[in-house]
């Protein structure tokens, strides 16, 4: 269940911040013997730099820098990502956020093979 909340989390934020048209990228693998990884890109505007690691703080907002949200999406509180690195950790894997060069952001949730 924790990990269902997770990935649903994370995949809410990609929705959310997607240019309306624009694809949202899931792709899963074995990145060694003992985990697997799992990435979810989306082609928004990004976030800071600054602020790749404290997404996953509790109450952390990245201001308008993602845009507002769109419409019925709710603004949120700042909780997903942070409910999500609790829910991944607890598991035994990591999560991450990076820019992607052509514009967007990628997500990279590692998690071992036993989770």
């Amino acid at each position: 269940m924790l990990l269902h909340s997770a990935f649903e989390n994370i995949l809410r934020n990609a929705v959310r911040h997607a240019p309306r048209g624009s694809e949202v990228t899931i792709a899963a693998a074995a990145d060694d013997a003992a985990f697997y990884a799992i990435s979810i890109a989306d082609c928004g505007p990004g976030v800071p730099g600054a602020m790749l690691e404290r997404i996953f703080e509790p109450f952390v907002r990245v201001d308008d820098a993602r845009t507002a949200p769109k419409e019925g999406s709710g603004g949120g509180f700042g909780l997903g990502l942070a409910i999500a690195r609790r829910a991944i950790v607890a598991h035994g894997g990591t999560i991450g956020a990076e820019n992607r060069p052509g514009g967007g952001l990628v997500m990279t949730v590692r998690l071992p093979r036993n989770a």
